[in-house]
Formats: structure tokens, C-alpha cells, sequence
């Protein structure tokens, strides 16, 4: 039994389920689903497990309605108190996240049918047409059959030949067990005023379904769906091959296979009136998915905080958050700075300089970059986040003014270019919506400059250095040196941050010393060495707390130590050669 207090609950369930009553007794608590029996139909915490309760006197309705609709294997129903009554989450929980993600789960997954039975016994309770947000069970043929329109802000199609693979598989097996329906996937559509349906999530699957009906011969109506980078465009052309070819591998009956994806084969469908609405939708979607990253999580939380900003506004921060994250450099090779970034140059730094040990960021570490949100319809909760309030006031009086009147110091020493904003720091308190972009762009500009435009002539002896001693021939086939590298370009980042191009030529030598020396000491190295605050967290506080270049001598005082008593296991010439030159 996982022990958690009432306030705990409380907080939960006013948070995740904000219009649901809730009830705490002695060993259970439960949170009502839906609204057709009130206090009767209820999700509860019972016996170390999450089940769905289905109790009082009008039970069998909703008991046949999901008995012939739930086909999600993460959940079954057994006999408590009449049959089929219970639904059980197939889940264990030892911690209050865990039940707290067990809640949420079982949410996701039997919400939808609830709402569908609601709303077909037409109950007064539920004002249909008042709801901002529609969810249906539709064959996928009647989802394709909407004006479609993918938004600018969306993504390429990146779905490869896997991804189509296990989706062909995934319906020829459902087909083959005799299954009447076989549920694909959600899809959220945000409906414009002139009925179009703006795809915010499900892209992929429509795309693919799209892709697989042509191969089929289907001559129904199908959308015109217009794509605007040239990844989607590859990725079709090999998808569309690759199911031809299955489909003459795997399929001996293409007409009853193509009857079967029409008549059997169902989206969710979730119709959202309003932007905001579709954006939170998304992420409540996939923040519990395996595909979507971490970091893309943000996108969402910090556009729906942009609520006064303009659609241009929220598209524009969009498009460059994409951009981002397929980057591509003069030789044509592709990066994920994005990715990148949140994982080493942007998290670990800010957890090392509190003085903790900084490990891999995943989707429980989000909320280090949620912050504050300034708009007349927020306020504040605490004294310390009144900071934030002068940062962007500062910020808009910045743009307005005559910058000739006051000097703003920048990190580069022949100036900043525009996408670099003078006014963040790594470490800083994060504020919501527009500002959270612009703190992301910037750092995007930054590490291209610093380790990924080498050959530019700003920080060119750094380059040099970081060149011939870091990615040296057999760096990257030793897992522990890349470990290695990325604590130094962090180091090197945050220097940069705090001091600007000034800072980086005083000290680079000596932050590689601090840092490369694990590499000469020990024989192997784990990530969790790295991460340990002891052994590298001291130099980003250093680099946090100095307020001039004479505040980093602890970290030249560590340096001379490690080349005075360097205790070497393991030779690499090229990272011994630095602690000779000196």
C-alpha cells in the first residue's frame, strides 16, 4: 500500500480531475468518472491497484457499453459485487508517482468511452453542444473524409519503414484474431471557423493510413494533404514502396484486407474549438507516450502560456522550436540540437550549480523548465519570482527604446546577432510563454557557434584546442570520453553565459584539465562518475557564483593540482599532451 497523506490526495485530485468530486476513506479513495451515476462510477485506489467502479442502481448500461467497446489490454474487468463491474489497471504501484501515473492511466484510457456512452443516452447532465472538446470512436474512413489540413507549425512526416512495419502488423494480426474492431490511435483535431480540422496530433498514423488505402486501390475521398519540408516528402515516397511491397508479401487477399481497415479499423477522434485547448490535449496525450521526447513536452505547456499572444506569435515560436530540432549543417548533416541541449547543455548545468548531482534529463524533469506565467490572468506565488516581473519589463523597454542611450554588454566580442538575447542566463528562473522561446533560441545560437561552427573565426584558438583535443581520433567509439565531453562543453557553455567570449579564452585549458583528467585517472568511466556534484559539480558553482574572471581561481587552483599529481591508468596522448604543455 503506498502511503500518502490526505492532503496529498486532495491536491490530486482538484488538480487532475478539477471538476470530479473525490472521497477519502479508511485503506481506499476514489475520484468520480463522468458524471451519468454521479458517485457511482468512480475511479479508486483499493488493494494496491487503480480499478474503475461501477456501482448503485443503474450499473448495467455503462457495464455492456464498455463490456463491448474497452479493447485496451492494460486494463480487464472481473466479478466485484455483480460482473464485470470492476476495471482493473494492470499496474503495481510503489510510489506516489507511480499511483498518481496509475490514475492518470486508467483516465486516459476508459475517459473516452465514458464520455462516447454519455453522450448517446443524450443525459441533460451533459450540455453537448456547450463543450469546447468533442471525443468520439469513428471508423477512419470518416475522420479522412474532413478538410484536412496540416499547420504550419507541425512537424515533417518522419515515420519510417518500422514504424509503417509494426503499424501493417498490428492490423493484420487484429484481422487474423477475428477482431471486430482494432482501435489505430487518437487523433486531435483543432476545428477552425471555416471548417477546417488543423491536425495537431496524428499526423503519422493518418498519413500512413493515407499512404497504405492508395496502395489498396481505395477510391474513396481522401484528403489533399500539403506538406512543406522535404523529409516528408522522402519518407512518403519510401513508405508508399515499402507497403507495396509488404502488402505482395503479406496479404493474400488485398479486398478483404482493404474491407477490414474500412469497416473495422477506428480512430479516437478529439475535435478541439480553440488552439489552447489542442495544444493541452497534446501534451496530456503523449506525456505519457514512448515516442515523443522530453523536451517536445515544453512545446506544448509553454504555447498554451502564450494565451495573449497573437496566432503568428505562437506559430512562429513553433516553427523555430522545429527548426531546432532538425538542424542542418553546411556538410548536410542532421541535428537534434534541441535534444541536445536539454540533455546536457541546458539541465545538468542548472542542477550542478544547486549543488546536486546531475543525471540524465527525462520526462520527470520537466518541470525545471516550468516556470512563471506574467499575463492579467496570472499571478504570483512568492517574493522571489518578483525578479521575473522587472527581467521582462526590462526586456520591453529594451526593444522600444534608442539602444544608443544605454550599453548592453554582450557575451561575443564583436556583438551579438539578434537571436541571442543579452537578458537570460542558464540558470535563471524560467518565465512561461514567449520568453521560455526566446530563452531556448538563444542557446540554440549559441551552441552552433561554440561547437558546431568551428571553422568561423570567433573563439578560434578555443576551436583549435577543442578540435585537436576533444574530438580526437578515437573519441567516439569510448562511451566514457563522450560522458567526459559533454561535462567540458557544459563548463564551456556556462562560462560563455556568465563571462562571453572573454571568459572562455581565460580558462578553457583549465576547465579541460578538471574534467579530462578522469579520463588519464581512471580506466573506466560511467556516467554516473560525471554526474556526481563531487566530482563536477563544484565547477559549475564556481562558475555560478563568480562575479569576476579572478572569482574562477579555485578552478586554476584545480587544474595546476591535477597536472602536479596526475595519477595516470589510462594513456590518451592527446589529452595528456595538455597537462604537459603547461
Amino acid at each position: 500500500m503506498v502511503e500518502v497523506s490526505d492532503l496529498q490526495i486532495e491536491e490530486f485530485a482538484k488538480k487532475e480531475f478539477p471538476s470530479q468530486p473525490f472521497f477519502i476513506g479508511k485503506g481506499f479513495w476514489y475520484i468520480q468518472a463522468g458524471k451519468c451515476l454521479g458517485a457511482d462510477l468512480h475511479y479508486e485506489y483499493h488493494a494496491n491497484q487503480v480499478h474503475l467502479h461501477i456501482e448503485g442502481h443503474n450499473w448495467r448500461g455503462i457495464r455492456d457499453y464498455l463490456w463491448n467497446h474497452v479493447m485496451d489490454t492494460r486494463v480487464s474487468h472481473k466479478h466485484w459485487w455483480r460482473y464485470g463491474c470492476c476495471w482493473t489497471l494492470h499496474t503495481d504501484p510503489q510510489t506516489w508517482d507511480e499511483l498518481k501515473e496509475a490514475f492518470r492511466t486508467i483516465a486516459y484510457i476508459m475517459n473516452p468511452h465514458i464520455l462516447k456512452f454519455e453522450r448517446s443516452i443524450s443525459t441533460p447532465i451533459i450540455e453537448q453542444e456547450k463543450l469546447p472538446i468533442s471525443a468520439d470512436f469513428i471508423k477512419i474512413t470518416e475522420c479522412l473524409k474532413k478538410q484536412l489540413c496540416i499547420p504550419e507549425y507541425q512537424r515533417p512526416y518522419r515515420w519510417g519503414t518500422k514504424n509503417v512495419d509494426q503499424l501493417l502488423k498490428d492490423i493484420r494480426n487484429s484481422q487474423g484474431n477475428g477482431k471486430l474492431t482494432y482501435l489505430i490511435g487518437t487523433v486531435i483535431l483543432h476545428e477552425t471557423e471555416d471548417s477546417t480540422f488543423n491536425i495537431v496530433d496524428g499526423q503519422q498514423r493518418i498519413t500512413t493510413i493515407i499512404l497504405l488505402l492508395k496502395q489498396l486501390g481505395y477510391s474513396g475521398d481522401l484528403p489533399n494533404l500539403e506538406y512543406n519540408h522535404s523529409d516528408s516528402f522522402s519518407n512518403i515516397q519510401n513508405n508508399y514502396e515499402y507497403i507495396g511491397h509488404w502488402l505482395n508479401y503479406n496479404v493474400a487477399d488485398k479486398e478483404r484486407f482493404l474491407d477490414y481497415i474500412l469497416n473495422s479499423c477506428i480512430f479516437v477522434e478529439i475535435i478541439v474549438k480553440r488552439l489552447n485547448e489542442a495544444f493541452q490535449m497534446f501534451e496530456s496525450q503523449n506525456g505519457r507516450g514512448k515516442e515523443l521526447e522530453a523536451y517536445n513536452l515544453l512545446k506544448a505547456y509553454h504555447i498554451r502560456a502564450m494565451s495573449s499572444s497573437s496566432q503568428e506569435d505562437k506559430i512562429l515560436c513553433d516553427k523555430r522550436w522545429e527548426d531546432a530540432t532538425m538542424h542542418t549543417s553546411k556538410n548536410n548533416s542532421r541535428k537534434d540540437i534541441l535534444y541536445q541541449l536539454f540533455k546536457e547543455q541546458l539541465y545538468r548545468p542548472r542542477v550542478w550549480a544547486r549543488g546536486e548531482g546531475a543525471y540524465k534529463f527525462g520526462k520527470k524533469h520537466v518541470d525545471e523548465f516550468k516556470g512563471v506565467t506574467l499575463d492579467k490572468e496570472s499571478s504570483l506565488d512568492f517574493a522571489f519570482q518578483n525578479i521575473l516581473v522587472q527581467q521582462e519589463i526590462a526586456n520591453l523597454l529594451m526593444r522600444t527604446i534608442n539602444t544608443n542611450l544605454i550599453k548592453v554588454k554582450g557575451r561575443f566580442i564583436h556583438g551579438d546577432s539578434d537571436n541571442i538575447n543579452p537578458f537570460v542566463n542558464i540558470t535563471q528562473l524560467i518565465l512561461n510563454g514567449k520568453a521560455f522561446f526566446e530563452y531556448v533560441e538563444t542557446y540554440v545560437e549559441v551552441y552552433k557557434r561554440l561547437f558546431m561552427q568551428l571553422e568561423s573565426s570567433q573563439l578560434i584558438d578555443f576551436k583549435r584546442f577543442y578540435k585537436d583535443h576533444c574530438l580526437y581520433e578515437s573519441y567516439n567509439w569510448r562511451r566514457g570520453d563522450g560522458y567526459i565531453r559533454e561535462v567540458y562543453k557544459s563548463a564551456i557553455m556556462m562560462t560563455f553565459d556568465r563571462f562571453g567570449e572573454t571568459g572562455v579564452n581565460d580558462i578553457y585549458k583549465e576547465l579541460y584539465m578538471c574534467i579530462y583528467r578522469y579520463r588519464l585517472e581512471k580506466k573506466q568511466i560511467r556516467y554516473e562518475t560525471m554526474a556526481k556534484s563531487s566530482n563536477t559539480g563544484w565547477i559549475f558553482q564556481t562558475i555560478q557564483n563568480a562575479k569576476s574572471l579572478s572569482d574562477l581561481h579555485p578552478i586554476k587552483h584545480e587544474a595546476l593540482i591535477a597536472q602536479n599529481s596526475l595519477n595516470i591508468k589510462y594513456q590518451v596522448n592527446e589529452i595528456l599532451n595538455v597537462f604537459k604543455q603547461n
